[in-house]
């Protein structure tokens, strides 16, 4: 955890990839937090009304116009939107704008109510910074922002739209103060620990997912994710590739070199794929000294071809300390949303590395119905 590197005043994860993943894993979780939060902040804003008729006299249909016709409307909105697919992607400004809207509602109570009544109403707006640092969900950065605006908006009204007696104001910035210094405490650790959850999170389950030995996808989890995205109901008219690598003759090599020089081998083939294969593809061994490789979108055999003789060439500059002349052979099938079952797939490309481990340090590229499309040695690339 220590080595992921962050921003120390925003939080934000230095990897952009790493961040999104962060922020749609956080909003997904506080989707329902913020739903009772919104709730409850329209129960509250709505049974405080009873409070007005006793506390602000004739001024309490002005004092209802703010709660039952601008505040209450905009929280029950973002409520009915939270239910959109969208709603996640923008779930800091929508929480920003609940408690914004909330705080202004208050502040324009407090603009038009006279003392003493209006010594009271102050008060409510401490809930709402409380509701803003706290039960919400918002980042440390949005949480702070919004409270230091609803500070500024309170000295203004406060003291020039409708001055508060001195002793007044002084008692009711320093608790609004306190709580807001309190609140950024509270949102700065809470949000630090929230990011430290999800690198451990992500950390175990890069261990659960993946090989120890070459840091690919292990088996298992490489064939759950090929079998995902095989069966998407709404898969494109385009041409994916499922690939078998085996190395030629690694029996061979352990019991003449030994495991280690053995294991050495196939941790510069799995460093090796990882800087030759693109983020989109999936690549996990499968077993022993066998890999399978599943290319989403291929356009043709020649783009498979490019790949496995770059490939061929970064592993055998890996390997040149290695007294032993190492070579791998692939087996190809190229198909279109017409194939859907892995381990048809499977079968497939493994039919097709039998044809190529004939000859050795070969590529087979066949397709939906096993029809020839390429072969060719990686010799001779």
């Amino acid at each position: 955890m220590n080595r992921i590197s962050r921003n120390p005043l925003t939080l934000r994860f230095a990897s952009e990839e790493l961040e999104q993943k962060f922020l749609e894993n956080y909003h997904q979780r506080c989707l329902v937090r913020f739903r009772w939060a919104v709730a409850l902040g329209i129960f509250l804003y709505s049974i405080f009304a009873i409070l007005d008729s006793v506390t602000v006299g004739p001024l309490w249909p002005r004092i209802w116009l703010i709660r039952f016709a601008v505040v209450n409307p905009v929280l029950v909105l973002t409520f009915i939107f939270s239910y959109s697919r969208h709603f996640i992607r923008y779930y800091q400004l929508v929480c920003s704008i609940d408690i914004l809207v909330s705080g202004a509602g208050i502040l324009a109570m407090l603009a038009v109510i006279p003392a003493p009544a209006q010594y009271l109403y102050s008060q409510g707006l401490t809930l709402v910074i409380i509701y803003n640092f706290t039960f919400l969900g918002l980042r440390f950065v949005y949480a702070s922002l919004n409270g230091l605006l609803l500070i500024i908006a309170f000295e203004i009204v406060s003291a020039v739209v409708n001055p508060l007696p001195y002793f007044a104001f002084i008692n009711n910035n320093f608790f609004l103060i306190s709580a807001t210094v309190i609140g950024m405490a509270v949102a700065y650790y809470l949000e630090r620990l929230n990011r430290d959850n999800f690198i451990h999170g992500v950390s175990m389950k890069k261990l659960a997912e993946a090989d120890s030995l070459t840091g690919l996808m292990n088996r298992g989890f490489f064939i759950e994710e090929v079998k995902s995205i095989l069966g998407q109901p709404g898969r494109i008219e385009t041409l994916s590739a499922f690939c078998i690598l085996d190395l030629d003759g690694f029996k061979a090599i352990n019991d003449n070199l030994g495991h280690l020089v053995g294991d050495e081998i196939l941790v510069n083939l799995g460093q090796s794929i990882k800087s030759k294969m693109r983020s989109v593809d999936l690549i996990g061994r499968l077993g022993g000294d066998e890999f399978g490789f599943f290319f989403p979108e291929i356009r043709t055999q020649d783009d498979l071809l490019n790949i496995f003789a770059k490939l061929k060439n970064e592993f055998q500059n890996m390997s040149k300390g290695i007294c032993y002349l190492v070579t791998f052979s692939v087996g190809c099938v190229i198909f279109g949303p017409e194939l859907r079952d892995f381990f048809d797939c499977y079968a497939k490309a493994d039919r097709a590395l039998l044809q190529a481990k004939k000859e050795k340090n070969n590529l087979v590229i066949v397709d939906s119905q096993e029809k020839p499309l390429l072969q060719k040695s990686l010799d001779k690339l």
